[in-house]
């Protein structure tokens, strides 16, 4: 009996999961240059999930995140006719820079603007940072960027905007504001199919009725996994308190 109980929360566990996913991904699907969560779940999922080995420790857990992943298709691009902000049409992220630490991340959210020493950068202050590793400078009236990155100011060439990518996407880290971190061993390369939009952004890739659909059907075998336990514990009380009395 207690082993149904095991089976039951086994149950409600990768749906707990997938929840919390879905709901981050509601919660961003205005969020320029979002990019959706999705988990699957290849393993059986038996009692070995919730229930410990013999000295306690986890069984199969881990397999549990194995299925975690992110969506990079394209999204729409929404125009803006602002002159600081970018979207990249096809495949390529923007390179910016921590200007305090160094740090170095990539965004498709190309919500750009110059800071007080006219450099173009992130709502958070990143740089913006050109294929030489620099920041790019916008010293003149009139900003323009082709769709390759070629910058120009006041009609004279400033620099050109890194466009990277990466052979394994399945690597990069998330990091918030639709940015990513990507690890040592990881070696960019110039994103040679991206195109660079200027005066737009690109949406976030989430279908907001998709995702309630699947929330909405999660919820309700969640329901049914945890009514199942409920009885199932009635059950073992039962049989604790009543059986020994016959």
């Amino acid at each position: 009996m207690i082993r149904g109980i095991y089976h039951s929360a086994a149950g409600m566990l990768p749906r707990y999961l997938r929840l919390a996913s879905l709901s981050n991904n509601l919660a961003n699907s205005s969020t320029h240059g979002y990019k959706a969560d999705r988990r699957y779940f290849s393993t059986l999922l038996n009692n070995e999930i919730v229930q410990g080995g013999p000295w306690g420790e986890g069984t199969r857990i881990g397999d549990l995140e194995e299925g975690f992943f992110t969506e990079f298709e394209q999204a729409h691009l929404e125009k803006d006719n602002v002159p600081t902000h970018l979207a990249v049409n096809g495949p390529g992220f923007f390179k910016l820079e921590n200007p305090d630490t160094g740090e170095i991340q990539y965004t498709r959210n190309g919500t750009f603007r110059l800071n007080q020493q006219n450099e173009l950068v992130n709502w958070m202050g990143w740089n913006v940072l050109d294929t030489t590793s620099s920041p790019i400078i916008v010293d003149g009236d009139k900003l323009a960027v082709n769709e390759v990155g070629h910058v120009y100011v006041d009609g004279q060439h400033k620099g050109n905007i890194a466009l990277v990518d990466f052979d394994d996407r399945s690597q990069l880290v998330k990091r918030g504001n639709s940015m990513w971190a990507a690890g040592e061993e990881m070696i960019e390369k110039d994103a040679e199919e991206g195109k660079i939009v200027q005066g737009s952004l690109e949406a976030s890739n989430v279908n907001p009725i998709e995702e309630m659909v699947i929330m909405i059907e999660l919820n309700r075998n969640y329901e049914s996994s945890q009514k199942a336990m409920i009885a199932q514990d009635s059950t073992v009380q039962k049989a604790v308190n009543n059986v020994g009395k016959f």
